[in-house]
């Protein structure tokens, strides 16, 4: 049996007629009909009646045209896995660099040099607003709101701190309670780059509105303002490593809030080999650097 017989005989149910189902496979009658008869000869069953003037399927003709129409299915899928191009589209809030994923899509283009990652650095909300566009899209979780509908494997965990001028009077303390910023300046980030969203929150849940005087996209800009001691700001401490400079203090914030980073991707899509693949590694590569942190702490 091959794919070439199951598309004979698929076609042949469906124009039920040996003379127009050959003619669309560029077989003779005769040709077609020993084709039907060598797939009943290998099955051991017969699949069509031959002593009625209409045509007929048996019992056993009408299963194996479902599993033939599944098979060929597939086969087709298979084919298009194949011969498409071997491409994953990512869609990534920015602010990713402080946790060096540029390190991690190198290590997987090393391992497959054949699979190509596009990277598509946005505004989180523009992110999330065209999610299903994007084969894997890269943001907090906290901005997915429907998440019954999407997967999320967690890339990274961050949690918040406060960023202070070095001689605000709240400097030298070890940590401190957001609260303690209630009266405070604020500088943020923009309104929908996910940053915004948890800080604001964090702070209506610590009990109060943040007096906010100034937004930025850049973190950097961020922290020279309170540099230059026009406000504070709280951030997430990994972003805080990669900007701080002097001038700066950060305090670590009792019971802060947790901003875990995921990869998210649809649970109704199949996905392609690439992206399974893609998929794998980020589970190996997580497992790892798990593994390396918890040595670490010993």
């Amino acid at each position: 049996m091959d794919i070439q017989q199951l598309k004979y005989y698929r076609e042949l149910c469906r124009v039920k007629n040996f003379t127009e189902a050959g003619f669309a496979c560029s077989l003779s009658q005769s040709a077609l009909s020993k084709q039907i008869r060598r797939l009943e000869k290998e099955l051991n069953v017969t699949l069509i009646r031959r002593n009625t003037r209409k045509f007929e399927l048996t019992e056993e003709g009408e299963i194996f045209l479902e599993y033939a129409g599944q098979a060929l299915e597939r086969y087709g899928k298979m084919l298009e896995d194949i011969h498409s191009k071997k491409e994953i589209h990512i869609g990534s809030m920015t602010v990713l660099s402080p946790y060096h994923f540029a390190k991690v899509l190198a290590a997987f283009h090393e391992q497959h040099p054949d699979i190509d990652l596009v990277l598509d650095e946005h505004p989180a909300d523009q992110i999330v607003a065209h999610i299903d566009e994007y084969d894997f899209a890269i943001l907090r979780t906290l901005l997915i709101t429907d998440t019954e509908r999407y997967c999320m494997l967690p890339l990274y965990d961050d949690y918040l701190c406060a960023v202070v001028y070095s001689s605000h009077p709240l400097a030298g303390r070890k940590s401190i309670r957001l609260e303690e910023l209630k009266d405070e300046v604020f500088v943020f980030p923009q309104k929908g780059s996910g940053g915004y969203e948890a800080f604001y929150d964090s702070c209506i849940r610590a009990g109060f509105t943040p007096d906010i005087q100034y937004e930025f996209p850049q973190a950097n800009t961020i922290m020279s303002f309170v540099q230059e001691k026009m406000g504070v700001t709280i951030n997430f401490t990994k972003v805080y490593q990669e900007y701080a400079g002097s001038g700066l203090c950060m305090i670590p914030l009792e019971d802060a809030p947790h901003y875990p980073i995921s990869l998210i991707y649809p649970k109704s899509v199949t996905l392609t080999e690439a992206q399974r693949t893609f998929l794998r590694f980020l589970r190996m590569w997580k497992k790892s650097t798990s593994v390396t942190e918890e040595r670490r702490g010993e």
